[in-house]
């Protein structure tokens, strides 16, 4: 989803997975963070990833954050600033 104010866009992407637990929801975004569960469960990555998306949208003047609930998904949301209009 996406949606624009006069100086931000805003995107939005939804899973319908597992779910964050509160106590985690800023941590995922930490080098090799990786959630204790999902190790148990054998699905681990490099826990890379989210810490890689927060460097590229702080790089462009943008910041991200997520929202999540256990049992029902998770939303990651990040905001661009809109360049202006070149003459």
């Amino acid at each position: 989803m996406a949606s624009a104010q006069a100086d931000q866009l805003a995107l939005s992407v939804t899973d319908q997975g597992v779910g964050i637990p509160k106590e985690w929801t800023n941590k995922v975004f930490d080098k090799f963070a990786q959630i204790e569960a999902r190790k148990a469960a054998g699905a681990v990555g490099s826990g890379l990833g989210l810490t890689f998306c927060r460097r590229a949208v702080e790089a462009q003047g943008g910041r991200i954050w997520l929202q999540s609930e256990l049992g029902k998904g998770t939303t990651v949301t990040f905001t661009l600033p809109v360049a202006s209009p070149r003459n």
